[in-house]
Order: structure tokens, then C-alpha cells, then sequence
């Protein structure tokens, strides 16, 4: 145990040194003693491995990534909004247009996409909403532009596209949430209007078939049931104060993000939700939540960077998979890929980041085994100061995944 442990935090700390002796330590350690401590150093190591910051944007208030982790998109808070083309193995990044979604002259402070990633929404405080079509990337186009003169506190899209929430402030200072058809989206409809329980929103999400949508707001949790967007029905509030939201894509969880946590949901009865769960640890605000796997995994990250994968398989028992490095800043916004593959964070401090997450799951040794592996007698000897030599084999190695440990 003791030398289990001595590798894990040598592993740790040759992550941004060494990736590869922060693997072979990492393996090592669970091989040798396998408890919670070994294993979440070697997923934190495999998982920070795959990270890859974007280029050419310093900082990133807002991002969105397609159901596929294909394509990303960055807002700056009052610039333009940014896109990447993700080759799948996230090898290179290149951006192909800094400012591609531009209305001449305005400045976006919300965005939303839809999981085909063919219909943004744009929003510019006092000036309107922006519908764009991109069925072809290399040529967006502007399908409608409502003008609008509120300002936004937050917008929201369905994953097919199909349904926008957009809420903002009236004159009086009450939060109002609008339900939109954009089926045409030359013609956007505005089906109904709530008003809001609230002095302000923290975020909103809309399951893919846009039927459940979830607020998250300075007065605690609200759940609409939208199947009839022109009568929408107020299903659950609580005053319990939360500060963002995910719903899976049937609608059927939700994590909502506390000042001290993250809380997950069961609304397979949209009537009567539960709370079945809370993701504790040193959460301090946790502004940005994402889920993924239709709603098996999800991504929480806080107002002092700290961001963490879980797997929600068993909801009422969430496991901690890996911490992922965000650079000590503050996360406002994460997103997901449907397959749980990619990840990407973006941070008022910093760019956005990319997680390649194709190397984490329950059993990190496990993942880390895929391609086999062995660490070369010298190696083993110089990291163990010669307490390693009875596990070693025949020729001096520490066989990380085969074999039968020896002492």
C-alpha cells in the first residue's frame, strides 16, 4: 500500500511533465494496491492527457458542442461567436472562421445550438435574436432576426432544433420565459410566455424532443412540461436555491448546480420529482453541469475550477470517474458529446478547453490496459529505490496487465 501510494503522487505530479511516467506510475499504483486513492489518481492522468486548448480565443463565457463532439462553438461574452471542425481523434484544432456568426455590428451575449449542430440562436442584449442556418458551414446563413429591446438572461434550445425558451427582464424587473416553434426557421412563432418566480436565472435546458424543460434560478428549481408549447404546465418548483441545470435528452434526469454541490433528479414522473442524489466534494457554486450517455454520465465544474466526470448509471449512487484540469479558473459553461468521448469547458479566465475522454471509465487500469503494458526493469527500479524488485519479472519489468503479482 504504502508503495501503491508513493507511485500514485509521483504519477500525479508528472502529469504536465511526463504523460507517459504519469501513466506507468498511475497503472502501477492500482496494480499494486488497487483503493479510492489509486484509482482516481491514474483516471485523473488518463483523463487530463487527452486535454487540448483551443486556439486564437483567450476567453470563452459560453460554449456548445453537436451530439457528435464533431463541432464546437465559443462566445466571448459582447464578441462573436467562434467554431472549431473537431477531427475525431482531436489530433489538431483549426479555426476555420473567428467570427462566422456575425450580425454587422452587434455584439452576442447568449447562445444556444442544436444537437446537429444546423440551427444556432444568437441573442444581443437590446437588440434581438438571431436565427442562423448551418446545414452548410462554409456558408451561414441569417434566416430571421427578431427584434427585440430586453435584455436576456438566458436562451435555450431543443436538441432537434425544434423549441426555443428565451427569457429576459420586462420593464418592471419579472423574469419572463418565452416558449418559441422554430420548425421554420425563416419564420420563428412564439407559441406562449411565463412568468418567472424569480429575480433572475442562472440557466435553462430543454430535453431533445422538447417536451421537459428545467430553470434553474436565484429561488430554487423550476420543471415545465412542454408537450403543448401553447398551454406549457409549471410541474415542479422548489425554493432551494440553484445555479444551472442539464436534462438528459428523454427529459426523464436533471442535475441541477448548487452553491455546494450538484443534485440529480428523477423526473420519470415530471408531476412528482425526486432528488435522488447529491455530488458533494469542495464544490463552491457550481455554474456549469452537462450530462451525457442519455443521461449516464455527467460533467459538473464550480466557480473555483474545479470540474469532475461522474457516472450516473445507478443515479442515487453517483461515482466519481475523474477530475479534469481546468487551469485553477472559474468554469461558467461545459458540454458534452452524446457518447461521453468529448468534453469542452470554457472559462471568462481562458479560452475554451478540449477533453479527448475516451480512456475513462469505472476501471481505469482497465482502460489503461487496452493496449497492454509493461514498465522496463531500469524504470521500475529508479521510481521504486529498489522496493520494487519483487514484483518485478524474469527480466527486471513490472508487468502492468498480465500476470500474477509476486512478493
Amino acid at each position: 500500500m504504502a508503495l501503491a501510494r508513493k507511485l500514485a503522487l509521483k504519477g500525479a505530479e508528472l502529469r504536465e511533465v511526463d504523460a507517459r511516467d504519469a501513466r506507468w506510475l498511475g497503472a502501477a499504483a492500482v496494480r499494486l494496491h488497487a483503493d479510492a486513492q489509486t484509482r482516481e489518481a491514474l483516471a485523473d492522468t488518463l483523463a487530463n492527457d487527452g486535454l487540448l486548448d483551443l486556439n486564437d480565443v483567450t476567453r470563452a463565457d459560453e460554449v456548445a458542442m453537436t451530439s457528435d463532439g464533431s463541432f464546437v462553438l465559443a462566445l466571448p461574452v459582447d464578441e462573436k461567436v467562434h467554431w472549431w471542425e473537431l477531427p475525431r481523434e482531436h489530433t489538431e484544432m483549426d479555426v476555420l472562421d473567428e467570427d462566422v456568426l456575425d450580425r454587422k455590428g452587434s455584439e452576442v451575449d447568449k447562445m444556444a445550438m442544436s444537437a446537429d449542430g444546423a440551427t444556432v440562436l444568437t441573442a444581443e442584449h437590446y437588440e434581438g435574436l438571431t436565427v442562423w442556418d448551418l446545414d452548410d458551414r462554409a456558408h451561414p446563413r441569417k434566416t430571421a432576426f427578431l427584434s427585440r429591446a430586453e435584455f436576456f438572461d438566458e436562451i435555450a434550445l431543443s436538441g432537434d432544433g425544434t423549441t426555443a425558451l428565451v427569457a429576459y427582464e420586462d420593464l418592471d424587473g419579472v423574469v419572463i420565459a418565452e416558449v418559441w416553434d422554430f420548425r421554420r426557421r425563416s419564420h420563428p412563432a412564439r407559441r406562449s410566455t411565463l412568468k418567472v418566480a424569480s429575480d433572475y436565472l442562472y440557466g435553462m435546458a430543454i430535453s431533445a424532443d422538447g417536451k421537459t424543460a428545467a430553470a434553474a434560478r436565484d429561488k430554487g428549481a423550476l420543471v415545465w412540461d412542454l408537450t403543448d408549447p401553447a398551454h406549457p404546465v409549471e410541474l415542479h418548483a422548489n425554493d432551494q436555491g440553484e445555479e444551472s441545470v442539464a436534462l438528459s435528452p428523454d427529459g426523464r434526469r436533471a442535475v441541477f448546480g448548487t452553491g455546494n454541490g450538484a443534485d440529480v433528479w428523477d423526473l420519470s414522473d415530471r408531476t412528482k420529482p425526486v432528488r435522488v442524489a447529491t455530488m458533494g466534494g469542495d464544490f463552491h457554486d457550481v455554474f456549469a453541469v452537462a450530462m451525457a450517455r442519455k443521461g449516464e454520465l455527467a460533467l459538473t465544474a464550480d466557480y473555483d475550477g474545479r470540474a469532475v466526470l461522474w457516472d450516473l448509471s445507478e443515479p442515487s449512487r453517483p461515482v466519481r470517474l475523474a477530475g479534469l484540469k481546468t487551469g485553477g479558473r472559474a468554469v461558467h459553461a461545459v458540454a458534452l458529446s452524446d457518447d461521453g468521448r468529448t468534453a469542452v469547458m470554457g472559462s471568462p479566465w481562458g479560452g475554451p478547453r478540449i477533453w479527448d475522454l475516451s480512456g475513462v471509465d469505472r476501471d481505469p487500469l482497465g482502460s489503461f490496459c487496452r493496449d497492454g503494458g509493461a514498465i522496463p526493469g531500469e524504470f521500475w527500479e529508479r521510481y521504486t529505490d529498489g522496493q520494487g524488485s519483487a514484483y518485478a519479472d524474469g527480466d527486471g519489468d513490472f508487468q502492468l496487465c498480465d500476470g500474477v503479482l509476486a512478493r
